[in-house]
């Protein structure tokens, strides 16, 4: 149903998602916490334009989703200034874990440049997020074959560059 949205209620009720979806996309806690407050701000804006073509949270996750891969391109473009005095971080260990996660962040931003926007969004939900060709296609408004178009296509470009995880 189109019409207004509760922007308090879908808050309560999808803010912990939107706030993972940032974390999942942007590897870092205090840059998907600003995005989930910038998601909400522009959801509070925009409240009157919600067409009701889809639920709200699949309209949050695709809301979300565009607002990373935007902050994503914006660090590569301007990436952020050297801190000067560095001198009150403790710096512990990291993780095998947390290396592996941002590896593999790096390598799917390596593969993903210069690709289309609407590529870009099904790699992301196809690969990184599990999601099946028709799940993608329902999210983004266009069939699960022109999905599966865009894959072969972008696997086709990357071909020389993929990791093994992407040969489905």
């Amino acid at each position: 149903m189109a019409g207004e949205i509760d922007v308090t209620a879908a808050y309560r009720k999808y803010g912990d998602m939107v706030l993972g979806r940032c974390r999942t996309l942007l590897y870092n806690d205090a840059d998907a916490t600003e995005a989930c407050q910038e998601i909400f701000l522009k959801l509070h804006r925009y409240r009157f334009r919600y067409r009701g073509d889809a639920s709200i949270s699949t309209y949050l996750f695709r809301i979300t989703t565009n607002h990373c891969l935007n902050q994503l391109r914006s660090r590569r473009r301007r990436p952020e200034d050297p801190v000067e005095d560095m001198s009150h971080v403790s710096l512990s260990p990291v993780s095998d874990a947390l290396i592996n996660r941002v590896e593999v962040r790096q390598l799917v931003d390596q593969l993903l440049a210069g690709c289309d926007e609407r590529t870009r969004e099904c790699v992301i939900y196809h690969y990184m997020d599990g999601m099946t060709h028709k799940e993608v296609g329902a999210l983004m408004g266009i069939s699960g074959a022109a999905v599966r178009k865009r894959l072969f296509k972008f696997r086709g470009k990357v071909a020389h560059k993929a990791p093994s995880w992407m040969a489905s």
